[in-house]
C-alpha cells in the first residue's frame, strides 16, 4: 500500500522447504523487507521524499516478537540469514513489524479461500478508499 492505494501483491512458492511455520514466516518476511527496500529506493530515485518508517504486518506473533526483541534467540541455524536481515531492518527504524490477527490480514485476500461474507470487509477498504491519498503533510 502506498498512500492508501494497493500497488502490488506478491505470492510464490518459497524456494526452500521449511519444517516449521516460524522458519517459513521469516523467509517470507525477508522477501517483504527486500521489496520494501526496493520500493523506497525507487521512490527516492523518482524524487519522492521518504518520511518516517514503513509498516509491515504479520499474523505469526512469534515471528513478529522475535524480530523486535533484542533478547530473542535463534534456535535454527538455517533461518539465520532471514532472521538477522529482518531484525536489522527493524533495529535501524526502516520499518516497524506489527502483529495483526489473521482474520484481519489483507495479505490473505488472494492466498486463501474465502466466502463473500468473510472477505467483503477487507476487500471493501481496499477497493473503496475514502479520502484524498494525494493529501500529503509538508
Amino acid at each position: 500500500m502506498l498512500n492508501g492505494t494497493p500497488i502490488g501483491f506478491f505470492s510464490k512458492e518459497q524456494s526452500t522447504v521449511e519444517t516449521a511455520t516460524y522458519g517459513s514466516e521469516f523467509v517470507a518476511t525477508r522477501t517483504c523487507v527486500k521489496q520494501i527496500m526496493d520500493l523506497q529506493q525507487t521512490l527516492r530515485y523518482l524524487g519522492v521524499p521518504i518520511k518516517g518508517q514503513s509498516y509491515m504486518f504479520g499474523d505469526n506473533e512469534c515471528a513478529v516478537n522475535s524480530s523486535s526483541r533484542t533478547e530473542a534467540k535463534l534456535h535454527k541455524g538455517h533461518v539465520a540469514l532471514s532472521f538477522h536481515r529482518v531484525r536489522e531492518a527493524v533495529a535501524c527504524n526502516m520499518l516497524s513489524f506489527i502483529h495483526i490477527d489473521g482474520v484481519l490480514n489483507p495479505a490473505d485476500i488472494l492466498s486463501k479461500h474465502w466466502g463473500h461474507q468473510q472477505i467483503w470487509p477487507l476487500l471493501r477498504t481496499l477497493m473503496f478508499w475514502s479520502g484524498d491519498t494525494a493529501d500529503q503533510e509538508e
